[in-house]
């Protein structure tokens, strides 16, 4: 199954996400591309996947540009979108503030493929900001920080995606 995988990543981890979906999927019928990269046509594909890493509750603006651009080519094909966050909690309000009515219903599948902090890609702002959610969730146990990507996520999601 030719599929097209879109993703947009900040500090690598929706990149990883994105190529581990590609592995399970069979990469030969895969074509993976970041979102700045210039993007074929999506009628080329028998399947769409694109995903987005979470930053402060919302997903790259060139995604969701991305979304609303190609909804109508999007819906006439199967697809599914992923997010990728650290913040195991905040889930279903990132999926929910995120992707409309329209694509919560079309899409296959919509999964969290978990999330990685890795503090050394980070600039110096965004340290402060993950340093003081790290510290949150030590004392709110509501609030969970969550640092792992989550293989089995990427499995359901490719098996969604490759079934007929």
């Amino acid at each position: 199954m030719k599929t097209l995988i879109i993703y947009s990543t900040k500090t690598g981890t929706t990149k990883k996400c994105a190529a581990l979906l590609a592995a399970n999927i069979g990469a030969d019928s895969c074509d993976l591309f970041e979102i700045s990269e210039e993007i074929p046509e999506i009628s080329g594909y028998e399947c769409v996947a694109i995903g987005s890493y979470v930053r402060m509750g919302v997903i790259d603006k060139k995604i969701s540009a991305f979304l609303q651009k190609h909804k109508e080519e999007l819906f006439k094909t199967k697809f599914g979108l992923f997010i990728c966050s650290c913040l195991a909690d905040k889930v279903d309000e990132a999926i929910t503030k995120n992707f409309s009515e329209e694509f919560l219903n079309r899409a296959a599948i919509i999964d969290w493929f978990g999330g990685e902090l890795p503090k050394e890609k980070l600039k110096a702002m965004d340290k402060i900001i993950v340093n003081s959610i790290i510290k949150i969730a030590k004392t709110d146990p509501t609030f969970t920080v969550y640092e792992k990507i989550i293989p089995e996520s990427i499995t359901n999601f490719s098996n969604v995606l490759k079934e007929s």
